[in-house]
């Protein structure tokens, strides 16, 4: 079993994120089973109402750990609990990490030229997708 201290995180929202303030949070690998990462965060407890409509629903997550500079990893995990505390919550998410191509970044350029990008429109698109780690071969399997 693995530690690691949360950062950041970014809940995908299409078309936006809920961007909680992270005051605390730990993210566990038990390393086996169905599901092996532990999340769970503090944070203000005004996102109540909005997290608690998400419960139980498999939702897509950037996850910053240990420090501000790591890029963030991709997550999807099921919201299991909120827990009040005085003016935070204490909310525990489930799931698994999403793994990319070790060529994510390759592959997600040649596709963006593919595409028809190029000059600023690319460099915006190409650091947008790799901020959020979209799956962008869904886009080119929709398009055929």
């Amino acid at each position: 079993m693995k530690s690691f201290k949360v950062i950041d995180m970014k809940i995908i929202q299409e078309p936006n994120f809920i961007v909680p303030e992270i005051k605390d949070g730990v993210i566990i690998n038990m390393e086996h089973g169905e599901n092996p990462w532990i999340i769970e965060i503090v944070t203000d407890g005004d996102l109540y109402s909005i997290l608690e409509n998400l419960k139980e629903q498999l939702l897509e997550m950037m996850v910053t750990i240990t420090r501000p500079s790591n890029a963030p990893a991709k997550f999807s995990a099921h919201l299991m609990d909120i827990n009040e505390m005085d003016d935070n919550i204490s909310v525990v998410f489930k799931g698994d990490i999403i793994v990319h191509s070790p060529n994510y970044a390759e592959d997600l350029l040649e596709f963006l030229v593919k595409e028809g990008y190029e000059g600023k429109s690319l460099i915006n698109e190409f650091n947008s997708r790799m901020e959020s780690k979209d799956d962008f071969k869904n886009d080119e399997d929709k398009s055929e």
